[in-house]
């Protein structure tokens, strides 16, 4: 057996030339497919992570929230009915942490200008779903605040805003009636994304609930251990709040971030079409790299033949030469793909998302797992290329093989 493999092994490198030119192609595809691999997967884990730091791992709300039937602010939960919910909450370990939200649009007023804003009103300091650690200059909500907020960067701007500033906030009541609040300033956020930064504002739960006249909220944020359990956890709680007889239904992050849907489907077509590419071109130059060398070597097959060689043995000698240059191809490949991904990542290359105001880090995630998928393509489009070459010259006539010059 080890004769047997030894064989197709000297056999690589008795033209050293057309092996390297092998190996080389080889390399190189199985590295593009690895940086490729890489940046989608650093990709979906950075915007995975980013949405649920917006949403949490899931949320609970009325069907009709969900449904977008929002008219005479039906869909709010009232206090008895969130504290059953957080008493289901409190029933399953892998909750670490949950608080409510309300959600309100008005009018930011200043002396200069008038811009329409959606608010969250929420519990300060919450350990499920805190914004203060986005606050770039000023404080964040503290449990005590009552009358202030923070704004994003975009907004303060327009409205010229600092730490400390007052605007008025106009907004309707759930009766219809309109109400005004003053509001100072007490921190402004950076999100890196210019549309939330202009619109998006945040304020103590309390005084959202004061603003709008209700003592209900919009939704209930939930926070658990591990982002991979959410489908489970998520099911669970359902399962719990119709066995109680509560009509709410539960959301995962993933359900209500259309973005990560969508550049997730966009991420899948990307990797999915450079790899058929990068595949079929390595495919058909290792075909004919083989297909020239295995030619060459016609009268060595009636020779072998001859002697008593099986046409499935000279096949199995070929099959396996290929199969020897793949997997040395991308071994090669993936370690220098490793090492080009290094160094790529220590430069630092940013780009600018559409809808950010300031460049991303262009990261490649250079890991076992992600070799994986690249190492198997490329052995596989190296041993398929050699199917046919291998299939011809084990088919090959005694007698012709042994003529041919």
């Amino acid at each position: 057996m080890e004769l047997k493999l030894l064989i197709p092994l000297r056999n690589l490198l008795r033209n050293r030339r057309r092996t390297l030119l092998s190996l080389a192609i080889i390399a190189l595809g199985t590295a593009m497919i690895y940086a490729v691999r890489g940046y989608v997967d650093e990709s979906m884990l950075n915007i995975r992570a980013g949405t649920v730091r917006q949403f949490g791992n899931f949320q609970i709300a009325s069907p009709l929230l969900w449904a977008e039937k929002t008219e005479n602010f039906q869909y709010l939960i009232p206090p008895e009915r969130v504290s059953q919910i957080a008493e289901i909450l409190r029933t399953i370990p892998e909750v670490t942490a949950y608080t409510a939200q309300l959600n309100l649009s008005g009018l930011a007023i200043t002396e200069r200008k008038t811009k329409v804003v959606r608010a969250t009103a929420l519990e300060p300091q919450n350990r499920a779903l805190d914004y203060n650690d986005l606050v770039e200059r000023g404080s964040g909500l503290a449990p005590a605040d009552r009358a202030t907020v923070l704004i994003g960067r975009t907004l303060a701007e327009e409205l010229q805003l600092q730490p400390g500033s007052f605007f008025t906030l106009t907004t309707t009541t759930v009766d219809g009636a309109y109400n005004v609040g003053p509001l100072q300033v007490a921190g402004i956020y950076t999100l890196n994304n210019a549309i939330v930064e202009r619109q998006l504002i945040f304020m103590p739960l309390g005084y959202g609930q004061t603003l709008l006249d209700t003592p209900g909220v919009t939704k209930i944020i939930v926070k658990i251990t591990n982002i991979d359990d959410t489908d489970r956890v998520a099911a669970l709680v359902q399962r719990k709040l119709t066995e109680a007889g509560l009509d709410f239904e539960v959301r995962t992050w993933e359900q209500l971030a259309e973005f990560y849907r969508q550049i997730r489907g966009f991420f899948n077509v990307l990797f999915g079409f450079l790899t058929i590419a990068v595949s079929v071109l390595v495919f058909f130059i290792v075909l004919q790299v083989l297909t020239l060398s295995f030619l060459e070597r016609t009268r060595e097959v009636g020779t072998i033949r001859a002697i008593g060689t099986k046409r499935y043995q000279v096949f199995l000698m070929f099959f396996m030469e290929s199969v020897f240059l793949g997997l040395l191809g991308s071994l090669i490949g993936i370690a220098g793909g490793w090492l080009a991904g290094q160094g790529f990542n220590a430069l630092g290359i940013g780009w600018t998302p559409p809808g950010a105001i300031e460049p991303v880090p262009v990261q490649l995630r250079l890991e076992l797992g992600n070799a994986l998928w690249p190492f198997l393509i490329s052995v596989m489009a190296t041993a398929f290329s050699a199917l046919y070459p291998a299939l011809h010259s084990a088919r090959l006539n005694v007698v012709e093989a042994l003529a041919s010059k």
